[in-house]
């Protein structure tokens, strides 16, 4: 999925954080109650380090866990706290044409420019990533990677012809004919996002009955990246975010690096990412 980058009004934002904050706290509160493992992703992962919190322009928090963690929780979240929030895959809504896990806040709306398209509800949430393992065969792990990589960009394509293309000039205008083709395509052909998105689960979780070196975010725009061998993972590091301790893999600067290179140096202003909110709503105010 692309990102855009657009100023918000600084208590807007502050106020956005602060929401998401909560949903990470309630978040943690699960996973410790059943034991569970997480890591705080990406950009997220760069905010615990650089910054000890968000990165000052960034308005989504992103974690991953280990699937078998992954699948307790959004069994348990339900039970939990089922008043207060809702998970959002394609298999929970069939108009949610996105790869990535939402922990939604009921009642608060957040609609990123991107997906104004969309028809599904979105709201105020945390991304959740499940990790699943990859072959020891660099061949086999090449092929999960570009069948995962192709399963979910369909998915966003079948809700959307006209996604954010990171390129530029004829190949930018060949990729968007592309793209538009492909969607119209999935949209006679009646392929729902629920259709890819098992096939997508069955891809990523192929290799997960084999104890394997590495475990990967498959979902992640960088998923060719975005692995951790076990060594990197564990013991898991815990550090501040915020006013929470939250849980980081062993190696984090590794991983980091991997991801983003130099991640310590502050991006200049046209290299900043978000998702500038096309309706942004808090609802109750609790």
């Amino acid at each position: 999925m692309g990102m855009e980058y657009k100023q918000y009004d600084p208590e807007v934002l502050k106020k956005l954080q602060k929401t998401q904050l909560g949903i990470l706290k309630d978040f943690i509160q699960i996973c410790e109650k059943y034991n569970l493992t997480y890591i705080m992703l990406g950009g997220t992962g760069i905010g615990v380090v650089r910054h000890q919190g968000f990165i000052p322009w960034d308005d989504d928090i992103d974690v991953a866990m280990p699937r078998e963690d992954y699948d307790v929780f959004l069994a348990m979240v339900e039970k939990e706290m089922g008043d207060k929030y809702r998970i959002q895959t394609p298999l929970t809504d069939p108009d949610y044409a996105c790869n990535v896990t939402h922990m939604q806040k009921r009642g608060t709306k957040f609609v990123p420019y991107v997906n104004r398209m969309l028809k599904c509800e979105l709201c105020i949430s945390i991304d959740i990533f499940p990790m699943d393992h990859m072959p020891s065969d660099p061949k086999r792990r090449k092929t999960q990677l570009k069948k995962t990589w192709i399963l979910n960009k369909l998915i966003f394509l079948c809700g959307t012809g006209k996604p954010i293309i990171p390129l530029k000039g004829i190949k930018k205008q060949a990729a968007a004919v592309v793209c538009e083709m492909i969607h119209l395509f999935l949209k006679v052909c009646h392929v729902k996002p629920a259709f890819l998105y098992r096939k997508l689960v069955k891809e990523a979780t192929r290799y997960n009955d084999q104890p394997t070196k590495y475990i990967n975010a498959f979902e992640v725009t960088m998923s060719d990246r975005a692995y951790l061998s076990m060594d990197e993972l564990y013991p898991l590091k815990k550090m501040r975010y915020e006013d929470l301790e939250v849980t980081m893999p062993n190696q984090y600067d590794v991983y980091l690096t991997r991801l983003f290179g130099d991640y310590m140096t502050m991006p200049s202003e046209d290299k900043r990412v978000n998702h500038c909110p096309y309706i942004l709503d808090f609802g109750e105010e609790d």
